[in-house]
């Protein structure tokens, strides 16, 4: 009888330290995400999208319906993923539930995504926006028209622009949007870039003698002389990526690293030419190369954080596009999506039944653009799309 009134006291013990424990937790997180949303600062607003999102129910699971024509770009974001449409942009889960829709009126539509959230803006235009998976965080406009942009981690923004008196101008805003940094190209025009631990990276592209040329540049934010600056004739790179001390950059005939700003021995594609270059956050990277520039004959190649080749594979077919995350790439051709692991090896492969437009991998799960909709499917293993 003892033993008994025990069990049930420490059973009603073992009930309030829990009610009270799980009341702490909505408490603490209650006011977290109170001062997420009072202050709007942005490194906070992951965690409102994690209490938004955790109550999103799933009935609006995939397919997404959505005219191919108007989709302009899949990126991921988060768990699931970012279609940028020519009037709007939508978040979705990973389950094709609806986060949130924001309405555009960008000519030219493009799209960063980084640490959860979402910088919009109008190449070309003026103007631009900073989104995390929920909300609207904040908007800018610049004097001049925007290049190209950039997201960091941890919600700064890189903008370049083109100038009258210079030919282009990079600045650099914290999370709060007042401008930190600039970075002035007097002769060439900035093609795209990447954050750094502590500066940028940036590809620029010019002419010379009626040759076209590239430099790719490392900047330190406390410093007013690029710290790394090397150029590259008859080649316009229109890429760049960091990861720690390693910058990559690409054009459609090389491939070349800097490692802790030192330049180490460029990749030349030889007779192949680049058709799609896609990096992950880590810094891996997949190129899809045509062998002597033929579509029909391309080929896969992996390449490693620090620059170094770490698989080729031949894929011999057409490719429609190609997409990667830290633990695949995924590659779209007339009638499959193929997925590859990081040593090359296909372990995956999706036999399509009608024809589709685009791909984007985010994880484990690739997002395939059809003509009407967007579905998702597991990358790995044996899939068929189902009949409709």
């Amino acid at each position: 009888m003892m033993e008994k009134r025990k069990i049930r006291i420490s059973k009603k013990l073992l009930r309030r330290v829990l009610l009270v424990l799980a009341g702490a937790l909505v408490v603490i997180f209650g006011s977290l995400y109170a001062v997420s949303r009072t202050f709007g600062r942005v490194p906070l607003s992951n965690l409102a999208d994690v209490f938004t999102a955790f109550s999103v129910k799933g009935d609006g699971a995939f397919p997404y319906i959505a005219d191919a024509g108007s989709v302009e770009q899949m990126v991921q974001i988060g768990g699931g993923v970012g279609v940028l449409r020519t009037d709007k942009i939508d978040i979705l889960t990973r389950s094709g539930a609806p986060l949130q829709s924001v309405r555009h009126t960008y000519t030219a539509p493009a799209v960063d995504a980084c640490g959860g959230r979402v910088l919009l803006f109008d190449r070309g235009g003026t103007r631009y926006m900073l989104l995390s998976k929920t909300a609207e965080l904040r908007t800018g406009e610049t004097e001049k028209p925007i290049l190209t942009a950039a997201l960091a981690e941890d919600g700064r923004i890189a903008v370049a622009v083109s100038s009258d008196n210079t030919k282009s101008i990079l600045t650099v805003y914290k999370p709060n949007g007042s401008a930190f940094f600039q970075f002035k190209c007097v002769s060439e025009y900035i093609t795209d870039v990447a954050f750094t631990h502590n500066g940028v990276a940036l590809t620029v592209v010019g002419a010379k003698n009626a040759s076209a040329y590239s430099r790719l540049l490392v900047l330190r934010f406390d410093k007013t002389e690029p710290v790394a600056d090397y150029t590259y004739d008859g080649t316009s790179l229109f890429h760049v990526h960091a990861n720690g001390s390693t910058v990559t950059a690409c054009s459609s005939t090389l491939l070349t690293t800097l490692r802790h700003k030192t330049q180490q021995p460029e990749t030349p594609f030889g007779s192949d030419t680049l058709q799609f270059f896609s990096a992950d956050p880590s810094g891996k990277a997949s190129l899809a190369l045509l062998t002597y520039g033929n579509e029909h004959a391309s080929k896969l190649r992996g390449v490693s954080a620090n620059g170094e080749t770490s698989f080729e594979v031949d894929c011999g077919e057409k490719l429609k596009g190609m997409s990667r995350s830290s633990a695949y790439t995924s590659v779209l051709t007339d009638d499959a999506v193929l997925t590859y692991n990081n040593s090359g090896l296909c372990v995956g492969t999706l036999h399509l039944v009608q024809a589709a437009r685009s791909i984007c991998l985010n994880d484990r799960t690739v997002f395939v653009l059809f003509n009407d909709r967007i579905e998702a499917f597991p990358a790995s293993g044996e899939h068929t799309q189902p009949e409709e």
